[in-house]
């Protein structure tokens, strides 16, 4: 059984729905089967009551494409989350939308239900480019979708947009990013495009050309930045108080309860995987058992080390672990190459002049 959180945990659930798949897409996802969503809702509330009795301090609705789910779908599982949770009344309550699945109607019902905040998948302001990555809207739709979100008032808006796939030039980007800056959202995910094994672009052969994403990152963090938005994570940028609250729990390595297809937990240091097929996971729900295909308990190096790897990629900087000798050195020669600053007394940050080198910066605590 997982342990009881002493503190407020976040809460994540995953909703494996899709229209259609994406070429770049590795995460557990189906299409074509809509027809699951009421079982899967049905397992959705069983699995929150094997959880029930955490404070649950920020919600994630994340996919798949959670905003193909239907009204009443979210009613059973908010029903069921109040029912055996205590959210706070201040909760962040997240929900992940693709423009197509917006209408006026769902997303009335998103507000009154409770969710307050939205992240909306753009991808890119061009609609051949949009082709090109398999994605189902086009800019139009965007815009219209965009436009209902802020009549009913949501006023906490996230948009996600893809950078470095072929085909698209420097420019393009940089349209694509003053385009989503005119429309004034209070936060921005900015993700290089990876070619993941097994996905569609895999088996086509795609690849990614780095040099390019390297300047598309530079500039793009540059004129964020002069925009008024803040990056705290590598990829993330807000308005001033608009940082996401519930992936701060992952970077911070704080508790987090993972729900759903293919969800991953972690609660006091253990940490979990659900079973990534429906057939899986339904059977363990009928018999009352947590739906999980592994679990581990992280020991104290372990922890100390994926702390390391997630502090490093916020601005805030990292209150260092303590650290064995070999880490010490590592440490030292990062600030000898001027890749690791100290902000404050104990605390460092890969220096903003080097963020697009984080992952050269980490590479000597892997060996």
């Amino acid at each position: 059984m997982t342990p009881k959180s002493p503190s407020p945990v976040g809460l994540y659930i995953h909703i494996p729905f899709c229209h259609a798949r994406c070429g770049y897409c590795d995460f557990v996802t189906f299409t074509g089967k809509e027809d699951k969503i009421d079982h899967y809702v049905e397992g959705l509330t069983e699995e929150i009551r094997l959880y029930a009795g955490e404070d649950i301090s920020t919600i994630f609705f994340g996919g798949g494409t959670p905003s193909v789910l239907e009204s009443k779908h979210l009613h059973e599982i908010f029903k069921a989350i109040h029912e055996y949770f205590r959210v706070a009344k201040d909760a962040e309550v997240t929900l992940e939308a693709n423009p197509e699945s917006i209408t006026f109607e769902k997303t009335r019902a998103w507000r009154d239900i409770g969710i307050n905040r939205l992240s909306i998948g753009l991808q890119v302001f061009d609609n051949a480019l949009l082709k090109k990555i398999d994605r189902m809207h086009t800019v139009e739709d965007f815009l219209a979708a965009y436009r209902v979100v802020r009549e009913v008032g949501f006023e906490n808006v996230s948009i996600d947009l893809i950078y470095g796939f072929d085909g698209q030039t420097v420019d393009s980007w940089m349209n694509t990013l003053q385009s989503t800056v005119a429309l004034n959202p209070e936060h921005l995910s900015l993700y290089a495009l990876k070619i993941e094994a097994h996905t569609p672009f895999a088996v086509q052969g795609l690849h990614v050309n780095d040099d390019l994403e390297v300047e598309m990152y530079e500039r793009a963090r540059t004129y964020l930045r002069d925009q008024g938005y803040e990056q705290y994570e590598i990829s993330n940028f807000s308005r001033p108080g608009r940082a996401c609250h519930h992936n701060l729990i992952y970077w911070r390595q704080e508790d987090y309860l993972g729900l759903g297809v293919g969800a991953v937990g972690c609660v006091g240091g253990l940490r979990w995987e659900n079973h990534k097929n429906l057939h899986d996971y339904h059977q363990d729900i009928a018999l009352g058992k947590l739906p999980r295909v592994s679990s581990e308990q992280l020991d104290d190096k372990t922890l100390k080390f994926e702390r390391l790897m997630l502090g490093l990629r916020l601005r805030e900087g990292l209150a260092w672990p303590e650290m064995n000798p070999e880490w010490v050195s590592h440490r030292s020669f990062l600030v000898s190459r001027g890749l690791l600053e100290e902000v404050r007394p104990g605390t460092w940050r890969i220096p903003d002049k080097t963020v697009a080198l984080t992952n050269q910066v980490l590479l000597p605590f892997l060996s």
